[in-house]
């Protein structure tokens, strides 16, 4: 389920002018893999942590069956990957706005 999500996620992030400069490997329990994202080469880079935890406690999911997302360092600025089943599309969409804009609003502070 996780691929549109991820496809989503990285188109949206580039229309707000914001790239994947790096991927990196998760650490093998909660985290699938991490991104580090940027929007100027003048402000630092963002994490977001693709989370990956299975529920039995087994090993972690690889990133393209990642269930959510969360930005490193910032409580509670997360996207859960919730189905894009037309009728529930205007959530996911809400969601992601809203992670976005919560990007955006750390960019600020962090200028």
């Amino acid at each position: 389920m996780s691929v549109s999500h991820l496809d989503s996620l990285e188109q949206s992030l580039a229309q707000r002018g914001w790239r994947v400069v790096a991927i990196h490997t998760g650490d093998g329990v909660r985290i699938s893999a991490s991104w580090e994202i940027q929007r100027s080469t003048k402000q630092p880079t963002l994490i977001i942590d693709f989370d990956g935890l299975e529920p039995d406690g087994g090993n972690c999911l690889p990133l393209e069956e990642s269930y959510g997302c969360r930005l490193r360092g910032h409580a509670g600025f997360s996207l859960y990957f919730r189905r894009k089943m037309t009728s529930r599309r205007e959530f996911w969409n809400a969601d992601l706005e809203s992670f976005l804009d919560a990007l955006d609003e750390v960019a600020i502070r962090t200028e």
